[in-house]
């Protein structure tokens, strides 16, 4: 039973997320909360699996209170809920350390998918979602850095291989998408990260993230 909480100013949003993941044995809706603050309250008396938080609320934001959740309690994990035009806060939470985006729009399957990805450790973009990122990281010049020169920049550490693993996890790529271009198993694909994240002493993709832009 994977445990869930719905952060959303708007009662009808969190109405419609708790109609939908109701639908599903495995998921258990242990609580809600209207802004951030109230969110931290429900959280000093019991953790979920995964909290699914809007981005934009009153007293306190979405990405405000992603930092002090994975901060205080990095064990849980936070899907971030969006619209099309927040291209900003989309990129602060990938760099404060979210599991996961979807859109609220979102059906059934996708919202579904996108958390039993963040359980398990994988971080699921909607595709909009994932070019927004790309496109984010291309103006840096990040995602169309070539395999020499990123060998450069991160001290020839990586093989060519985890090289190529690390270009297709910077365009935003799920494990599953990863492996489907490199024609390599997801768990072939999550292996090939662990290592490039101990090879960097990192602890996950975000720093991973942050790590390169420093580099560049």
């Amino acid at each position: 039973m994977t445990k869930v909480m719905i952060v959303d100013d708007q009662a009808m949003v969190r109405e419609g997320f708790r109609l939908i993941l109701s639908m599903h044995e495995e998921i258990d809706i242990v609580g809600e909360a209207e802004n951030g603050e109230e969110l931290l309250k429900l959280l000093e008396n019991m953790l979920p699996d995964v909290i699914l938080m809007d981005i934009r609320m009153p007293v306190m934001n979405g990405i405000d209170t992603l930092k002090i959740v994975k901060e205080t309690y990095p064990a849980v994990k936070v899907i971030i809920l969006t619209t099309f035009n927040e291209d900003e806060y989309i990129f602060n939470g990938l760099k404060y350390g979210a599991d996961g985006y979807i859109l609220k729009d979102s059906n059934s399957k996708e919202i579904i998918k996108a958390i039993r990805a963040a359980c398990e450790g994988n971080m699921l973009l909607h595709s909009q979602v994932s070019s927004k990122i790309s496109k984010v990281l291309h103006s840096m010049e990040l995602a169309s850095v070539d395999e020499n020169r990123l060998q450069e920049q991160l001290g020839n550490p990586l093989t060519p291989r985890e090289i190529e693993v690390v270009e297709l996890l910077m365009e935003g790529k799920s494990n599953k998408q990863i492996g489907s271009v490199l024609f390599l198993t997801e768990g072939t694909v999550k292996n090939y990260i662990s290592r490039i994240l101990d090879k960097l002493e990192l602890n996950n993709r975000t720093e991973l993230v942050l790590y390169l832009q420093k580099k560049h």
